[in-house]
């Protein structure tokens, strides 16, 4: 039960870091917005906006292949240090905050990024407590014989819902219901 538990919080871990990476890449200049909002100097902000998403990537791909714990623990320093930028920035321009995290730019209140950083954090925690040494990618292994059924269905419910929220977002942002 709990190498189960620590397998589906490293999936989300990496799933997590992985899209917050892909998004910034697909939208750079929401990315890069979101970022020169947070005041943290002309300086830094370039290197910021590309340091982020490559420690994000790089967390991933540890949870996958190089080690599920060092990969946790590579994104609860990220985390905590997300958290202090949230912190910082909350004190100098209030309670809504630009972020860029998951997408295109947004503003947020600045503890709903904390509460999801909450969560993160409490992922990798559950993969660093209980969390193979191995990376998840080598604990995976694929269906077979009865298994292969509900591998596809799984797959193409996955797929349909992606679709859907993918479709119901579209319509959101074009004011059509």
């Amino acid at each position: 039960m709990l190498d189960t538990l620590a397998f589906v919080a490293a999936v989300s871990l990496a799933a997590m870091f992985a899209w917050a990476a892909a998004a910034k890449a697909v939208w750079p200049a929401g990315w890069r917005g979101a970022v020169s909002g947070f005041g943290l100097g002309r300086r830094a902000e370039p290197f910021v906006s590309v340091a982020v998403p490559v420690v994000e990537l790089a967390v991933a791909l540890t949870i996958l292949w190089g080690g599920a714990r060092a990969g946790a623990a590579l994104a609860l320093a990220l985390l905590a240090a997300f958290s202090a930028a949230v912190v910082r920035a909350r004190s100098l321009q209030g309670d809504r905050l630009p972020c860029g995290c998951f997408g295109r730019a947004t503003v947020r209140d600045y503890r709903t990024m904390l509460t999801r950083n909450a969560v993160g954090g409490g992922l990798a925690a559950v993969v660093l407590l209980a969390g193979a040494r191995n990376g998840i990618a080598e604990a995976a292994r694929a269906p077979s014989g009865p298994e292969l059924l509900p591998a596809a269905l799984t797959c193409l419910g996955t797929v349909l819902a992606g679709w859907a929220l993918w479709r119901a977002g579209g319509l959101r942002g074009s004011g059509r219901r």
